[in-house]
């Protein structure tokens, strides 16, 4: 483990998916782009969330983005003895505070310059090239991120300079909330990225906002992602914490039935209290049955991990 920015339960939940991706036969001895493409893909499967972002990679990749709190692991893994090491970077994306649509803002951003011509491949023979499909994505972000890639005012051989002024170039025109990530040994991204509906097509189509260029020896992967917006913390509360606070409302809910039982259904009740006082008894079972559950999933809960984190620490 190199750096580890996160809490033992996350710690552990990332550890378990890694080392679930990694007993997958189709890893083996080689660390080609398609294999490590599934053990990102493989380990992201494995982590509860829908702002997880995965990078595997042969070397020391550049990552220029903002993470979550809390959320951030990196680590070094092999799939065999013989293999070679692997580093793995695991994050979170940031939500926006207010909770407006990012994907919305992006649009919005990216959709005053519509009419920008569309990517045009440049003649020279060192400019960069775009390894990945980008047809759907709007004009506007595809030229900005050649603009930067193409620039020579930049160091011919500077990778990581030329990452970050990317990722700036692109915060400066679109906003905040863009990942780039870039190397000249191979590496792979999983990660869930902003969609935008595709112009002019069809209805309810939409185009991740996801792209991977090449400017001579070194690639960059670039995406662009805002976590869901979670105003309460339900997101990263464990089962446990939410079986307890689930047990709470129960425990309200209940005393309130009560309560209203007392008032309402001693004397004679009529219409829809006469309802209501025949059916608050038989929920009574029903409501005892889930408090049950909760506490004993809660437990159940607790003691998996505790088991797991005593598994690893010896």
């Amino acid at each position: 483990m190199r750096r580890a920015d996160c809490e033992k339960r996350r710690r552990l939940e990332i550890l378990r998916a890694v080392q679930s991706a990694l007993r997958d036969p189709s890893i083996g001895l080689r660390a080609d782009p398609g294999t490590l493409r599934r053990l990102a893909n493989g380990i992201l499967d494995g982590i509860q969330g829908a702002s997880t972002h995965v990078i595997v990679g042969r070397g020391d990749f550049s990552a220029n983005l903002r993470f979550a709190k809390k959320s951030l692991m990196y680590l070094s893994v092999k799939a065999k003895s013989k293999a070679p090491s692997l580093r793995v970077l695991v994050y979170n994306s940031l939500p926006l505070a207010n909770g407006v649509d990012g994907a919305q803002m992006l649009a919005f951003e990216s959709m005053r310059d519509e009419h920008d011509e569309p990517p045009i491949a440049s003649k020279k023979k060192d400019s960069a090239a775009c390894l990945s499909d980008v047809e759907g994505v709007p004009h506007t972000i595809v030229n900005s991120a050649f603009k930067v890639l193409n620039d020579t005012d930049i160091g011919r051989d500077d990778n990581d300079e030329r990452a970050t002024a990317l990722r700036d170039e692109l915060t400066k025109k679109f906003g905040s909330f863009w990942h780039v990530v870039s190397d000249t040994d191979d590496f792979a991204v999983a990660c869930g990225a902003t969609e935008l509906p595709v112009q002019n097509g069809a209805h309810g189509e939409t185009k991740r906002i996801s792209m991977r260029f090449k400017k001579g020896t070194c690639e960059y992967e670039v995406w662009h992602h805002v976590a869901p917006f979670d105003r309460f913390g339900i997101g990263k509360m464990t089962w446990s914490e939410k079986a307890r606070y689930a047990r709470y409302v129960l425990i309200l809910a209940g005393g309130a039935a009560v309560a209203w039982y007392k008032s309402k259904c001693i004397k004679e009740p009529r219409g829809i209290s006469q309802q209501v006082c025949r059916v608050l008894p038989l929920s009574a079972p029903l409501a005892l049955g889930l408090f049950i559950f909760f506490v004993v999933s809660a437990h159940v809960d607790t003691s998996a991990w505790k088991k797991l984190e005593r598994k690893k620490s010896d």
